[in-house]
C-alpha cells in the first residue's frame, strides 16, 4: 500500500505523526546509499554506519526537506556529508569543494567510458582485470574528483543533481569531472590503447 505512494505523500504523513512510514523511504533507498557510501569509502561496515547515520539525520532533519527538489537528490547530499565528516574525523586528507575553479568542455573520454561499459554499475566486464584497475584508480582520485565520478557515473545523476547535492556550481561539477577523467585516463592509458 506505502510501496505505491511517491516520497512527497510519505514525508507528509511522516511529517504529520506517522513516524513508522520512515521506514518505507529507508527500503525505497536504501541499496542506492550504501552502494554510494561504499564507492567512497571502501569499507563495508563503515558504509553500514554511514548509511544508517545518513538515515537517520534524514528523519530528524526530515522538517527542512524542499519539496521543490527530490528526496532522492536531498538524501544523497545527506549522505555526502556524512561521508566528508568521517573524513575528516579520521584525518583524511581533504580538498576544498567550494574552491572554485574555471568552467572546463567536457571532454570525449566521458562517453569512452560509456561506449565501454567501464563505469556502467549494472553491466559486467569481460576484463576483470581492468575494472580492478579501474577502481583501484578511482579509489586514488582526490575525493572532490571521486565523489563527483561516483555521482555521475556510479550512480547515474545528472550534472544539476551532482551541483546540489554537493553544493557545487554546474561549471564546477564539470570541472571536477574533466579532470577526474584525465586523471582516469592517464592511469589507465595502457587499457584504453
Amino acid at each position: 500500500m506505502y510501496e505505491e505512494k511517491s516520497d512527497r505523500e510519505i514525508i507528509t504523513e511522516v511529517l504529520n505523526g506517522n513516524d513508522d512510514l520512515f521506514y518505507f523511504l529507508v527500503r525505497r533507498y536504501e541499496k542506492q546509499i550504501l552502494n554510494y557510501i561504499y564507492r567512497l569509502v571502501k569499507q563495508k561496515e563503515e558504509a553500514e554506519d554511514l548509511a544508517q547515520e545518513t538515515f537517520t539525520k534524514a528523519f530528524f532533519a526530515l522538517h527542512q526537506y524542499n519539496h521543490s527538489y527530490e528526496f532522492s537528490t536531498w538524501l544523497f547530499r545527506i549522505a555526502l556529508n556524512v561521508c566528508r565528516d568521517y573524513f575528516r574525523r579520521r584525518k583524511i586528507l581533504f580538498f576544498s569543494l567550494n574552491t572554485p575553479v574555471g568552467e572546463e568542455e567536457e571532454t570525449e573520454w566521458g562517453e569512452l567510458i560509456e561506449q565501454n561499459s567501464f563505469l556502467d554499475p549494472d553491466g559486467e566486464l569481460d576484463n576483470r582485470e581492468l575494472r580492478r584497475e579501474l577502481e583501484k584508480a578511482i579509489d586514488n582520485l582526490p575525493l572532490k574528483f571521486k565523489e563527483v565520478i561516483v555521482l555521475r557515473h556510479l550512480e547515474g545523476l545528472s550534472y544539476s543533481d551532482i551541483s546540489e547535492i554537493t553544493n557545487l556550481p554546474v561549471g564546477t561539477v564539470k570541472t571536477y569531472l574533466h579532470r577526474a577523467r584525465k586523471k582516469l585516463q592517464k592511469e589507465l592509458k595502457e587499457y584504453l590503447d
